[in-house]
């Protein structure tokens, strides 16, 4: 999961079908320890996380001997400095929201400290090639990975792509088995047969995570598509060529931890994926998950 081999506690229900093959990166993962202060040392704060009414969301400090994140409703989690273990204990939201915090942030991080780069992107794989979507929350990236996956594809990944170089190629990594729905989509989803039931792991006002059928292997990154919603758009969705690494590095998911040579790193796999085919895709609010993964479909050659 993210190019890491994680060690999983069988505790952690919502990661227990995680397993992909070995990337050589070993990390092993504990619950149930409460994170010791003193292991931190005199911790300095990187990054503050609020809710709309200013309450804390989570916090990231790093200390002489890692990272720690923390937030009431998440717990903690201690990320040792090269990422080689990862532990703590859930909150106030119980043991599901600490797996939540670890997919959704902690995972991902330590990712990039063993190496990676990591985007904020849903993705499947398509004969054997990663298909990445790009966009804010709200474009539809995680439904139409589901409509694609329904015409045929695999799902890889949900809002968190872990990238690798590998020569003069990137390798996109399977995420986590799961993906989260808005809310407004899952009936639709429903309808079109796109959604099990049976694979719901939680709910909220706000998403359904449902489990989803993993990809085993990393496989090499094809497409990249920029999903740009906008009231004015015409009825078929417009294609247009992104050739500027800085669209890409917009998507960066971490820039909390940008040194020299990470930064160097970064620009590289921004500059290589531009290379590549790179559209942004220009689209009505309107249109839904399902057309528009019709369209991409047959751009991409998928089948279906």
């Amino acid at each position: 999961m993210f190019g890491l081999d994680l060690q999983v506690p069988g505790s952690l229900t919502w990661l227990a079908e995680s397993g992909t093959s070995a990337a050589g990166r070993p990390v092993e993962l504990t619950v149930g320890a409460e994170a010791d202060s003193e292991w931190l040392g005199d911790p300095t704060p990187i990054s503050d996380e609020r809710t709309e009414d200013g309450g804390v969301l989570f916090q990231i400090a790093r200390g002489e001997r890692g990272y720690r994140f923390s937030g009431p409703r998440y717990g903690t989690a201690i990320v040792s400095p090269r990422a080689s273990r990862v532990w703590g204990a859930p909150g106030d939201g119980g043991v599901e929201d600490w797996q939540r915090f670890l997919v959704a942030q902690v995972l991902p991080f330590a990712a990039v400290l063993r190496g990676l780069e990591v985007f904020h992107a849903s993705a499947v794989a398509v004969d054997g090639h990663a298909v990445a979507f790009l966009g804010p929350s709200g474009a539809g990236k995680t439904s139409i990975a589901m409509e694609l996956c329904r015409l045929g594809a695999s799902f890889l990944a949900d809002d968190v792509l872990a990238i690798e170089r590998d020569g003069g190629h990137l390798l996109a990594h399977p995420g986590a088995p799961l993906a989260g729905i808005a809310t407004e989509e899952v009936e639709r989803l429903r309808s079109r047969r796109s959604l099990d039931d049976g694979a719901v792991l939680s709910a909220d006002s706000r998403e359904v995570v449902v489990r989803v059928e993993p990809q085993r292997d990393p496989v090499p990154l094809q497409a990249i598509f920029v999903l740009d919603r906008r009231p004015e758009a015409p009825p078929e969705p417009r294609f247009e060529q992104v050739t500027e690494p800085q669209v890409l590095l917009s998507a960066t998911f971490n820039l909390v931890l940008l040194d020299g040579p990470r930064l160097e790193a970064l620009l590289d796999v921004c500059s290589l994926a531009a290379g590549g085919m790179v559209e942004r895709v220009v689209v009505g609010r309107e249109t839904d998950a399902s057309t528009l993964a019709e369209v991409l479909a047959e751009r991409i050659g998928a089948p279906g």
